[in-house]
């Protein structure tokens, strides 16, 4: 876990300011302790995406919000098309097979 003074030492153009702007809109989610934050590697990895976002794109808030919600809806289409080729991997060869043809005439529509 990293504290909140360590993400500002690993993006040092972000203000704390930033960082609380961030939690209020529910793009990082630290974990309180003993009146502190604490980010879990995901959130460290956020925050350097929203970094490279605001302070080096310059977008604003909104549209960095918009943009951090379209990548996390792509990771999780990533993840569930990885799911789903595991799931065809382990099915007979004539049911591999079928997938493959349904495919092949819905690539053809």
């Amino acid at each position: 876990m990293t504290s909140l003074d360590e993400l500002l030492r690993l993006h040092r153009q972000l203000t704390e300011m930033h960082i609380e702007r961030w939690v209020a809109r529910g793009l990082l989610r630290p974990v309180e302790q003993a009146d502190d934050w604490r980010f879990e590697e995901v959130d460290v990895a956020r925050t350097g995406l929203l970094a490279e976002l605001v302070t080096d794109i310059g977008l604003d808030d909104d549209t960095a919000e918009t943009v951090v919600d379209l990548l996390d809806q792509v990771h999780t289409l990533r993840r569930q098309l990885e799911a789903l080729g595991r799931a065809i991997e382990q099915q007979p060869p004539e049911a591999r097979h079928a997938i493959g043809e349904a495919l092949k005439r819905l690539r053809n529509r």
